[in-house]
């Protein structure tokens, strides 16, 4: 785990050949606020690879492990499948910017970013899992009526319309 830009990459550089280790971490603070604080803590990202066919992980999506992977490991991803819920132990993170199919990058594994809800939107501080009703985004776990808290991976910090991105904590490590 490296902290912060020590490592040499940063979380926001894109690559078709890998430049660290898959699940590679990076801890850094969240942006500061406009009065320079940290307000939001601190940030765990984890270095994957797009396993998608032909879909980039767009801002927001939510990442989970190939299971069918077999060249990329553990590290591996897939945009979350609709109407599954995927457990807590299988999701990577969230893509806090695009990472085209066949491609590597960081996403979010825990603290404050985005997530893309599904089409019914989530609540404020509501718990969320994935499962929304579009490949890659969030379903309010009230909503659920499976009892899939096992999928749980994060809570909502502020309102997010249906189809849209909004502000999260993120845990899914």
């Amino acid at each position: 785990m490296a902290i912060g830009s020590a490592s040499g990459i940063s979380v926001t550089d894109v690559q078709t050949q890998a430049a660290a280790p898959l699940g590679f971490e990076v801890v850094k603070a969240a942006d500061a606020a406009s009065d320079g604080t940290y307000p939001n803590g601190m940030q765990t990202w984890v270095y994957v690879f797009n396993d998608e066919a032909a879909a980039a992980f767009a801002v927001g999506n939510i990442v989970y492990r190939d299971p069918s992977a077999t060249t990329f490991g553990l590290f591996g991803g897939l945009r979350t499948p609709t109407a599954a819920h995927q457990p807590k132990v299988m999701c990577l993170g969230v893509a806090q910017h695009a990472i085209a199919a066949g491609s590597y990058g960081f996403i979010l594994k825990q603290g404050a970013g985005q997530v893309l809800a599904g089409a019914a939107g989530v609540a404020v501080d509501s718990a969320f899992t994935t499962g929304g009703s579009v490949v890659g985004t969030a379903l309010v776990w009230a909503d659920d009526t499976a009892g899939a808290n096992i999928g749980v991976i994060g809570h909502t910090t502020a309102v997010i319309a249906g189809g849209a991105l909004g502000a999260v904590w993120v845990d899914c490590g």
